[in-house]
């Protein structure tokens, strides 16, 4: 595991790219595969790379909010949710770890590193980041 993310843990801070690319590069130095993801407020759609949908046994992309907490541990789901829900009210940057069982049911970390980036009006803008699967995770898509 990587020591700035243990299972169930997060961080939300306001928006700063270095963040966003100290975190990233910490997860690539740690050897993970790292997959761009992004979410469309206004429709509420992520769009996830095809490694990261096959771990979490999602059969479509793009898929809502509630078919990603879906395949999260369910001790983690409140943690996640409410950096979520922070990210969507004010321009930030935020990081999450958890733990998945896909379709096969093998346990695997999955850490998730985003920013989020609002327009006045509220409801409009846009989540995005990262995925990071440790090599050793990596599914056959």
């Amino acid at each position: 595991m990587l020591n700035f993310m243990t299972p169930g843990s997060g961080a939300i801070k306001p928006l700063s790219p270095e963040t966003h690319r100290a975190w990233t590069r910490r997860v690539s130095q740690a050897g993970c595969l790292v997959e761009p993801w992004r979410c469309d407020l206004s429709s509420g759609a992520f769009m996830i790379g095809s490694k990261t949908a096959a771990l979490l046994g999602l059969r479509r992309n793009p898929c809502g909010i509630i078919d990603l907490v879906r395949a999260y541990d369910r001790g983690d789901r409140s943690t996640i949710l409410n950096i979520l829900e922070q990210a969507t009210e004010s321009s930030s940057s935020f990081c999450f770890s958890t733990t998945v069982r896909g379709a096969t049911g093998h346990p695997s970390p999955l850490y998730c590193i985003g920013n989020s980036t609002l327009t006045d009006e509220g409801a409009e803008g846009s989540l995005e980041g990262v995925f990071a699967l440790p090599e050793t995770e990596k599914p056959n898509a």
